[in-house]
């Protein structure tokens, strides 16, 4: 049997559909295109091209690692985030597009030629489309595992941005001495009670380190709130993503800090008040 383009991504959808996974059709065309060095419009250019017998091995190693519930993130190396394209790796948390809300607060937010600090950078998806959306600041931030820090390197590189982007080993804002006028955060906030009500991708494949902060989800987020002022010059604001329904301990958290005000909540696509601006005040 000679397989064409249409008539393995045919039986692609219905085996990974068979394997529970989501989105099989485009989890298949996406894997495919992949394999084959090129974009996904190619194709449905070229439905009917037969596929040789190196590609069709390389196209099944990367649909048994999908049938397994591996993201296609990982799969592939890369995620797309705020139209760029970012290095991953199960080191780090896959960038989700609910997190862009830090991205265009901050742009938004940052006073002309400052300094951004990202607590957590991750793969530095975030911070580095701070910088390449505005060219004239200059961003530090930190994170507990050296692996990521490695990642988010090659990430600022990649992207020309390393000469305006200082990484350095971390824990929270322990040993940190500077003082900033934006500050971003995408702490951990998943319950471990919602544990196993997660999908199996994020589950067995993100670091757990990124993704659970106590029963409550809450235990970073309390400590990040209880001393963000001493890093924070008067006026400076916190920008931190949250998870759903987590509102109002969050705002409990900032009235019991008199050196905190509450500026304002930004919902996600789905409605859900997804980031808190928080602002240090001036006393």
């Amino acid at each position: 049997m000679t397989w064409t383009v249409r008539s393995v991504l045919a039986w692609a959808k219905g085996y990974l559909e068979g394997k529970g996974v989501e989105n099989p059709r485009l989890d298949a065309e996406v894997l495919l295109s992949h394999a084959l060095g090129r974009e996904r419009i190619h194709l449905y250019l070229d439905m009917d091209r037969p596929l040789s017998g190196e590609e069709l091995s390389a196209f099944r190693v990367l649909l048994k690692r999908r049938s397994l519930r591996e993201p296609v993130a990982y799969i592939l190396g890369f995620k797309e985030f705020f139209s760029h394209s970012f290095l991953v790796s199960p080191e780090v948390l896959i960038p989700r597009p609910e997190t862009e809300i830090l991205v265009e607060e901050a742009v938004k937010l940052s006073p002309p030629e400052s300094e951004v600090f990202e607590l957590g950078v991750g793969s530095g998806a975030v911070i580095v489309s701070i910088l390449l959306e505005r060219p004239d600041l200059t961003g530090c931030g930190n994170d507990t595992s050296r692996a990521a820090l490695k990642i988010a390197r090659e990430n600022a590189r990649r992207h020309g941005v390393s000469e305006r982007l200082d990484l350095f080993a971390g824990s929270c804002f322990a040993a940190l001495s500077g003082k900033y006028e934006t500050i971003v955060a995408n702490p951990p906030y998943v319950a471990l009670v919602e544990k196993d009500s997660l999908k199996e991708e994020v589950l067995r494949f993100e670091p757990g380190a990124a993704l659970f902060a106590g029963n409550d989800g809450l235990d970073v987020i309390r400590e990040i709130l209880c001393s963000v002022q001493n890093n924070l010059v008067p006026g400076g604001r916190l920008i931190m993503e949250t998870g759903g329904g987590q509102r109002p301990e969050v705002e409990r958290i900032v009235r019991s800090n008199r050196s905190l005000r509450l500026v304002r909540w930004v919902k996600d696509l789905a409605g859900i008040d997804r980031a808190v601006v928080v602002e240090r005040t001036h006393g």
